[in-house]
């Protein structure tokens, strides 16, 4: 077997405050095969964004991120200056939460697309235009010329996700990191990006690092999935394994809170108690036991470690195969 795209192992975020640092992203191990759409899922303030934002060098300014993350040969912790823009765009893409607020609003379409293709594969400005009309056509965007002319505010949310992510593709990365890609679309819309995502992928043989908090969006494209809870992978493994028999109690606990159309009113939607802690006040033990119902006492006493199972893992003590 080739090794692997991408291969963090140990991955550590702290962020500053006031009465020392705050870690958000703790310990953090996973890779990506080439050609593999990897998801990354839980809640929000998991550490999700974060651990890919340390990634491509974009965390907030004071923050610190610590462990190995190795990309092609490059330790993607370590890149500074030049090094690291050459990957940042040139290796790897990232589409950003929200389209309306990364788009710039003063530029047109074809200058966002144009200056990545020119900056990495330092090509001239009529062959850039081109390679930005031929992604525009990609993305499944109608008269890509005519785009190229616009302005982001001249789209509704599901062409501007578009747009973000011919962007993402602009310098030809071999892997692009989605996060919340679908957030605030409506459902048919929604179908339509993940669709675009794996076209795009089995197209060009790119490798997908998708970040949701949606199952449901989950379970349509990510051939492995890495379940995050407080700064911590608890659950990981292939997708149709994990979300048919899930390991982990907070796992569990995502896929019963996920609404069904064959639900009765006699098995109503079953939310998960509690709300996450903050990064500053985990609880101690496993982070996950005060919103547990299978807890016991060891789950308060000792953080659990990482379980291998074949190409299963898990971070829980109690029996998982009963959830």
């Amino acid at each position: 077997m080739s090794a692997p795209l991408l291969e963090v192992e140990g991955l550590c975020v702290q962020l500053p405050a006031r009465g020392g640092a705050i870690t958000v992203v703790d310990g953090v191990d996973y890779d990506v095969a080439e050609g593999e759409v990897f998801g990354v899922a839980g809640e929000s303030g998991s550490g999700k964004t974060m651990s890919v934002l340390a990634l491509i060098g974009l965390l907030p300014s004071g923050a610190t991120a610590s462990g190995r993350a190795r990309f092609r040969g490059l330790d993607l912790l370590t890149l500074r200056g030049r090094a690291q823009r050459d990957v940042r765009g040139g290796g790897i893409g990232m589409v950003f939460q929200d389209p309306l607020t990364s788009l710039h609003p003063m530029l047109s379409i074809g200058q966002q697309i144009e200056e990545p293709i020119r900056q990495h594969l330092g090509v001239g400005r009529a062959a850039a235009r081109k390679r930005a009309a031929d992604l525009l056509e990609a993305v499944r965007l109608p008269d890509p010329e005519r785009a190229l002319r616009a302005f982001p505010h001249q789209f509704s949310g599901g062409m501007r996700q578009r747009v973000a992510i011919a962007i993402a593709l602009a310098a030809e990365p071999e892997l692009l990191i989605a996060d919340e890609p679908t957030t605030a679309l409506d459902v048919t819309v929604q179908a339509g990006i993940i669709r675009l995502l794996d076209a795009l992928r089995r197209e060009r043989g790119l490798s997908v690092v998708l970040i949701t908090h949606d199952l449901g969006v989950m379970s349509a494209i990510a051939d492995r999935v890495a379940v995050f809870y407080a700064g911590r992978v608890v659950e990981t493994g292939p997708r149709d394994d994990l979300l048919q028999r899930p390991r982990h109690p907070y796992t569990r606990a995502l896929l019963d809170a996920l609404p069904q159309p064959e639900r009765s009113a006699d098995h109503p939607l079953v939310p998960i108690a509690g709300a996450p802690p903050a990064p500053a006040a985990l609880p101690t033990g496993c982070a996950f036991h005060p919103r547990c119902a299978h807890s016991v006492a060891e789950c308060e006493a000792t953080v659990p470690p990482l379980v291998h199972d074949g190409a299963r893992a898990y971070a829980c003590p109690v029996d998982p195969f009963h959830l």
